[in-house]
């Protein structure tokens, strides 16, 4: 399939071709929490040709969700959203393997981090991220974080002997700031978050250079890249190379 005529304007785009999209059909992404953000980045990623989708998430479909959620109908309200999102990207895309996994990310060394390319933080609480950027330092592997609220929204990709989540987030710091239930959503803001989460993701397949952490309001049309330097005494990655 991955020749076949499918994915002729992505292997025509230079920073994939052939060679990468042969990458991305080896590919295992697990993406963690299967809400706005999520949806839309399952959504570009089956598309794209990834070759595995693990979709972790405890939550149903609320009808709430359906303003942002990009997979979900009304015939879902109440079903498993990890369920509901397999069904719906095997109808996209019946060459890529979804794994639904349907629990909340409780533990760092959790095996549903484990054994993939890339790991995709969807969610929209800061101990899940903590808890998925210990897991991936100490297994060296790759993940993006993305938030979202309001119209502003930050995407980060996380690599080995880089800076990690608490480099940028000590966890002694308040990180919970504004979020959806104090600044409301729009639907343009999670999908972007949830694109360009996807998008640092297909550049770490196929070793593209990152961005760096990029932050904007959508309403303004801000956008900010900013550094982010490792910090030699954080807890979790300091005076340690990964992989």
């Amino acid at each position: 399939m991955i020749l076949d005529g499918r994915f002729s304007r992505q292997i025509a785009f230079p920073g994939i071709g052939e060679n990468g999209q042969r990458k991305l059909s080896s590919s295992r992404i697990a993406i963690v929490g299967l809400g706005a953000l999520g949806t839309v980045a399952a959504d570009r990623l089956c598309r794209a040709g990834v070759g595995f989708l693990r979709l972790i998430d405890h939550d149903t479909v609320e009808l709430s969700n359906l303003q942002r959620q990009l997979l979900f109908t009304e015939e879902d309200v109440g079903k498993s959203k990890v369920k509901a999102s397999a069904a719906r990207l095997f109808e996209i895309n019946s060459g890529s393997t979804t794994e639904p996994v349907t629990r909340r990310l409780t533990d760092s060394g959790d095996p549903a981090i484990r054994d993939v390319d890339v790991v995709l933080d969807c969610t929209d609480n800061a101990e899940a991220r903590y808890l998925i950027n210990e897991g991936c330092v100490r297994s060296g592997t790759p993940w993006v974080h993305g938030a979202a609220a309001g119209s502003f929204g930050r995407v980060f990709a996380i690599v080995p002997n880089g800076a990690c989540f608490s480099c940028l987030h000590p966890r002694a710091e308040d990180t919970s700031g504004d979020t959806a239930a104090t600044l409301g959503m729009l639907n343009t803001t999670t999908a972007a978050v949830g694109a360009l989460e996807a998008n640092e993701t297909l550049k770490i397949l196929v070793n593209a250079p990152l961005s760096g952490l990029m932050m904007f309001d959508l309403w303004s049309g801000a956008f900010e890249y900013v550094g982010v330097v490792r910090d030699p005494d954080c807890p979790v990655c300091g005076g340690r190379d990964r992989r």
